[in-house]
This record gives C-alpha cells, sequence and structure tokens, in this order.
C-alpha cells in the first residue's frame, strides 16, 4: 500500500481545516442552512500499489440549493484508464488507454424519504480530455515511470450523456441511541444513457455514526452525484461535529463503455471484452466539522473486462464546504 496519497489527503484536510474561510455559529454571516455547496473529490489506484485500468478519477462540483429546498448543480469530470502492462501499445485482453472528460449541469429534488437527481454532461475522449498530460505530469512529479503508450488511446470525440439516481430512505433502519449514536440507510439507483456509457444499477448504503448529517452526499465519483444529500435529515446539527462509518454495496449492468468499447464515430480496435455485470464496494469514514465534510474511503469494483488480472481496489477521498 503506497501512503502518498494518504499523506497528501491528510495534509489538505489539516490545511482546509487551519484556514476555514466559512463563518462559525456566533460570527458574522454564518447560517444553520448553507446554500452552496463545493465537493473537490479524487480516486486513485495506487493506495493500493496498482496503476492501471481505473488508474485516477478526478470530479469537482457546486450545487446551490433553491429556495423550495431543491438545488441545481454543475460539475466537471475527469477518468484515467491504462493497461497492466506498460508499454507503447494497447495489449490483448488488457484495458486500452483511454481519457474521459466531461462537464455536467444536473437538478436535485430532495426530500426526507425520496431523493432524485438528473444530470446531463457533455464530454470527450482522446487527448483533448487531458488524460495523457495529466498522468504523466503526475508521474513526473511524484518520480513514477512514464506510460508510453498514450498515443493508442481511446480516439478523440464529443460524448453525451443523461444520467439520474434516485434514493430512498429505509424508514426501519433510522435509529438513535441514548448515547447519541445513530444508524440509517438508503436504496438508490442509477441509470445512464449515452454515446459514452450505457448502464443502470441498484445499491444499498448503511451509515453509522454521531450526529448524521445530509445523507448521502459521500457515495463517489458518478454521474448526477453531488456534494449534497438527496435525502434530508432533521436530526442533524451543523454546529455540532459529526463522524460516522458508511459501508455500501452496488450491482449494475454495463451495456456500453467508451473507455473499453471505443467510440460511436470513430473506428478503433478493442483489445478486450466487456463484462456486463459489474459490483462495486465501498468502504469508508467521513468527518464534518465547521462546514467542511472530509471523507477517505476504500471501494472495490469487480472486473470490468474479461481475463483482468489485477484488482479493483482504489482510494477515494473528498472534501465538501457548505456555506
Amino acid at each position: 500500500m503506497s501512503m502518498i496519497p494518504v499523506a497528501v489527503m491528510a495534509g489538505c484536510s489539516i490545511l482546509a481545516d487551519y484556514c476555514n474561510p466559512i463563518a462559525q455559529p456566533g460570527e458574522p454571516g454564518y447560517t444553520a442552512n448553507p446554500q452552496h455547496h463545493l465537493r473537490v473529490m479524487f480516486e486513485n489506484d495506487s493506495v493500493f500499489d496498482n496503476d492501471c485500468n481505473y488508474s485516477h478519477g478526478s470530479r469537482i462540483d457546486y450545487a446551490r440549493t433553491l429556495p423550495d429546498g431543491n438545488a441545481w448543480g454543475i460539475s466537471i469530470t475527469q477518468n484515467i484508464y491504462t493497461p497492466e502492462t506498460h508499454g507503447e501499445y494497447n495489449f490483448v485482453d488488457e484495458h486500452p488507454y483511454a481519457g474521459y472528460l466531461a462537464l455536467g449541469a444536473a437538478y436535485m429534488f430532495i426530500g426526507e424519504d425520496f431523493g432524485a437527481s438528473v444530470e446531463f454532461q457533455l464530454g470527450t475522449t482522446g487527448n483533448a480530455s487531458g488524460a495523457r498530460y495529466c498522468q504523466n505530469g503526475l508521474h513526473v512529479a511524484l518520480g513514477m515511470p512514464d506510460w508510453d503508450g498514450w498515443s493508442h488511446q481511446v480516439p478523440s470525440e464529443v460524448t453525451f450523456q443523461l444520467s439520474s439516481r434516485q434514493d430512498y430512505r429505509i424508514p426501519c433502519m433510522d435509529c438513535s441511541w441514548g448515547n447519541g449514536w445513530q444508524s440509517d440507510a438508503t436504496i438508490f439507483t442509477r441509470e445512464s444513457v449515452g454515446t459514452a456509457f450505457i448502464r443502470g444499477g441498484v445499491g444499498m448504503s448503511y451509515r453509522y455514526g454521531v450526529n448524521l448529517p445530509q445523507s448521502m452526499r459521500v457515495v463517489g465519483n458518478h454521474e448526477a452525484d453531488y456534494g449534497v444529500g438527496l435525502l434530508n435529515k432533521p436530526t442533524y446539527r451543523r454546529e455540532d461535529t459529526s463522524y460516522f462509518l458508511i459501508a455500501s454495496l452496488y450491482v449494475e449492468y454495463v451495456a456500453r463503455d467508451i473507455t473499453i468499447d471505443g467510440g460511436v464515430f470513430h473506428h478503433f480496435e478493442q483489445s478486450c471484452s466487456r463484462r456486463p455485470w459489474q459490483v462495486e464496494a465501498q468502504l469508508g469514514v467521513g468527518v464534518s466539522h465547521g462546514g467542511i465534510d472530509y471523507f477517505a474511503g476504500a471501494v472495490y469494483h469487480s472486473d470490468t473486462y474479461r481475463r483482468q488480472d489485477t484488482n479493483g481496489f482504489y482510494g477515494t477521498f473528498s472534501g465538501t464546504w457548505h456555506w
């Protein structure tokens, strides 16, 4: 396990807390009902000494709460994929070089027992995604070896994507104990249709902790997921610190993946065969303090293509500012 990403994110979290610009209780400008939500998220497999397949993901999103309690948002997402073998070409039975960059706009319906979001993304693959330059620049900075096969990546192509998510609270899992500990759980569904991906699935999340915040705003780098949760938590006290453990399991069917299948409008010689059924499991810890959410977790994603050799573990980190 590499501790470099963990150390970097821990340092960033300490710095963010020390330089926190958000007004605190008793200070001018403080609000118990923040209207602005900015999240920065990174996912990377080097935490588990991997550097292939889904190698890195970044997402920055902003959401604005409306007077009716719902919200709109915008986002930018970049994902990077590489083969398991270092080389100048794509290898048979390995993930091809691929980059994906997308700008999104979303609307979120927020409630206590049910919430939903829908997002439209305009994106691109190939050199325009910037994946090649981001990965090589980061590797140079960290003294890691370069990947030499980016000239054979999935070709540049404009993509269109429409995605949605629905969250359903499970009332029987909403529990509180006299010592301040709480638990809650949700069932969620996702659907995504477009030229980049066609996939959909169902999952469940469970949290256990103290002063649980609005759920579930730590859900990973997925379309239609933002730093503002879709389900309100009436018992949440923003002025108090909250901390919790979260575990989730998600099963999806993937009918199309541009990073494996290639584009719609350009020919691409596939190097591997996509697996249609995939599973994602997450275990993480969240802390909310001073108007900032901190989250760190470990994610396991099952094989995305046939004859995949390396495991699908990666780390996910995020910070969300609410004001």
